[in-house]
């Protein structure tokens, strides 16, 4: 019971807790890349099919996306320490013998879609990191805040009010409602974690080869 109290609170002190909230938050950012340049690559490839160019962008595309993927795979492999198998593919002479190689390997495919999946994964994480660390630094400030407005640096009363009713216009009060505060952000590091957790597997069963 002890070491389950214990590992409750040490999520705060454990670097593997901010490195999930980055990896969270480079998500959002990656994500949003990625689906930016598949939409442009692949609509311009597919625009141009019946031109000469058409399909070098659309095989330069695949290339880059399974470059990416690769760049995802060592990413959770470094910062979620999450295992992901890679076998090398076979090397084949010729520049069709590689496309034909690269268009039957399965990862091509499942790296696609995990890239696409990227985006709204990265979107999620984000509002959810944004809104449970807001919510619990708004509540942790709140003592700060009431002091503050009693002596004056403030102009007003301080008072969180429901309905037109002022439930909290006291120290004690705002001391309690900053206690709760650090304990939700207790939960919310484990939530975080738990989300990056699932955000690994996800990579690691779409990105093994």
């Amino acid at each position: 019971m002890n070491t389950k109290l214990s590992n409750f609170f040490k999520v705060i002190i454990q670097g593997q807790t901010y490195l999930n909230m980055f990896y969270l938050l480079l998500s959002f950012v990656l994500g949003s890349f990625y689906f930016i340049f598949l939409v442009t690559g692949l609509s311009l490839g597919l625009g141009l099919i019946i031109t000469l160019i058409g399909a070098p962008i659309l095989f330069g595309t695949l290339l880059l996306w399974r470059v990416f993927a690769g760049f995802e795979r060592q990413l959770t492999i470094n910062m979620l320490g999450i295992d992901i198998s890679s076998v090398p593919i076979k090397e084949s002479k010729g520049i069709w013998g590689k496309i034909k190689v690269y268009l039957n390997d399965l990862f091509t495919w499942k790296s696609l879609g995990y890239l696409f999946i990227k985006f709204p994964l990265g979107i999620i994480s984000f509002v959810v990191l944004v809104t449970l660390l807001s919510v619990a630094l708004s509540l942790i400030a709140v003592p700060i805040l009431y002091h503050l407005t009693e002596i004056g640096v403030f102009p007003g009363a301080f008072c969180i009010t429901s309905s037109n009713i002022c439930f909290m216009n006291s120290y004690f009060e705002s001391i309690i409602v900053g206690i709760f505060g650090v304990f939700l952000s207790f939960i919310f590091l484990h939530a975080l974690n738990g989300l990056a957790r699932i955000s690994g597997l996800l990579a690691k069963s779409m990105l093994k080869n």
